[in-house]
């Protein structure tokens, strides 16, 4: 691509995300079966969401938890049961990536980037334009300059 406009850039994968009831049974068997450490947690959509972390060497897993009977992973649970939810992609320009994808003929379930855990920028792309996997596209905060 020419001029001064970068594309869009996948740049690893940020997290796979489970739903399940409770996470902290989930999370307890995955340290005790695979070694996992437990990471942050966090309560998303003003606390109808929890979500915990887990690391396994390079791959992140994102447990979520809904707190709330309205919540989408609830109607999730309920329809589905627990497991895979998503894949979370990093990317370098999120805004750039939702453009790319609408471009492509993909739907958007967030046609702007909203609030993420630990300070990202996410968006959704709709599983029936994807293979039936729901992709979150993930922009890390922008990092303050070093003084």
């Amino acid at each position: 691509m020419s001029g001064s406009t970068k594309p869009a850039k996948v740049t690893g994968l940020a997290h796979v995300a489970i739903a399940t009831p409770d996470a902290d049974a989930l999370a307890a068997t995955l340290v005790s079966a695979l070694g996992a450490t437990r990471g942050p947690e966090e309560l998303l959509d003003g606390g109808a969401l929890r979500v915990v972390f887990l690391n396994l060497g390079p791959v992140t897993l994102e447990l979520l938890e809904p707190r709330s009977r309205d919540h989408t992973v609830a109607k999730f649970l309920e329809a589905r049961g627990p497991g895979l939810h998503h894949v979370s992609l990093e990317v370098s320009d999120l805004r750039a990536a939702l453009a790319r994808a609408s471009s492509a003929g993909i739907r958007l379930i967030d046609a702007e980037p909203r609030a993420g855990s630990h300070g990202t920028s996410v968006a959704f792309l709709h599983p029936k334009s994807l293979g039936g996997v729901l992709l979150e596209l993930c922009q890390a905060p922008a990092r303050k300059p070093e003084t």
